[in-house]
């Protein structure tokens, strides 16, 4: 079941029931916005290769996932995964407890603090979940030795690697949004895992999860690295937290992500988070369309 778990595996995206689906051929590259199952995604900067679509009937339950590489120089800098389940409307409760426990009680992969995990938050309630990762991991292990024996989730990735030659980096910084609301029955998922050195960090020193400067246990011995990690971690956070907002998430099920956005605002501006609240109400208002949008919140994170 940990192919379940590990098939959801933000950068940002939005949603919009009227948007026309971008018509996604294999190989093909891809820039700045697609629309994947009415949901608009906002594809990190860069080409993105579309590389590999899975689809799998899991007893009631109905998984789509499209994959994406971003690769120089024959080295992967970056893969973005963007996955959907649905029970059709039949089996939502099913569906959402089904999620919630592997979720919680995955013995691989699951929203609670492990080792190789840099932060963790988590909202389960009833049939819903809520859910954020950011962590590092060694992807030549993920791909090749992963813990679970059962799993095959890699399998699209490790054929490409091999087909295109590529070179996997020492160590991969994965950022990972889980959300599925009973009221909506679906499962939206993003995950972005990059490169730390194609993103302007300082070359990476190990390549074991368990040695690597990036471990939690480690880290503080290596600032640079950490202050990288940190700030790519609440670049995400509040990615999720405009995930939340386009699913229509209630106040009481939005991840609290105050402690790690605290130096956001003592290190940038008191008035960031104040500003990207406003604009996310002007989008919600229709008063901002979705290009205006990105533009106006890339211009206050940058």
């Amino acid at each position: 079941m940990k192919s379940f778990l590990y098939l959801l595996v933000i950068f940002a995206f939005l949603t919009d029931v009227n948007a026309a689906n971008t018509k996604l051929k294999k190989y093909e590259n891809y820039s700045n916005q697609i629309t994947w199952k009415s949901i608009d995604i906002n594809l990190p900067k860069g080409k993105w290769m579309y590389f590999s679509k899975e689809t799998d009937n899991l007893q009631n339950f109905s998984l789509s996932c499209v994959k994406f590489v971003n690769s120089q120089n024959k080295v992967i800098n970056g893969v973005f995964t963007a996955c959907y389940v649905t029970s059709g409307g039949k089996w939502r409760q099913a569906l959402g407890v089904e999620l919630r426990n592997e979720w919680q009680n995955n013995k691989y992969d699951s929203c609670n603090l492990r080792p190789e995990y840099f932060y963790v938050k988590a909202i389960f309630k009833g049939a819903s979940s809520n859910c954020f990762i950011s962590r590092h991991f060694d992807p030549n292990k993920e791909l090749y030795f992963p813990d679970d024996p059962t799993d095959t989730s890699s399998g699209g990735l490790k054929k490409f690697v091999k087909d295109k030659s590529l070179n996997l980096p020492k160590i991969m910084l994965g950022f990972q949004s889980i959300y599925y609301s009973n009221k909506r029955d679906k499962a939206i998922s993003m995950t972005l895992e990059i490169n730390p050195q194609s993103y302007g960090a300082k070359e990476t020193l190990f390549e074991t999860e368990e040695s690597s400067e990036y471990h939690r246990t480690h880290i503080n011995n290596y600032l640079l690295k950490k202050k990288f990690f940190e700030e790519w971690t609440k670049k995400m956070s509040i990615e999720h937290s405009f995930l939340e907002d386009q699913l229509e998430a209630t106040n009481d099920f939005k991840l609290d992500f105050s402690d790690i956005n605290a130096s956001i605002i003592n290190e940038n501006s008191t008035d960031l988070i104040n500003d990207l609240n406003k604009l996310i109400e002007l989008y919600k208002s229709g008063i901002l369309n979705t290009e205006e949008f990105e533009k106006a919140k890339k211009k206050i994170l940058n």
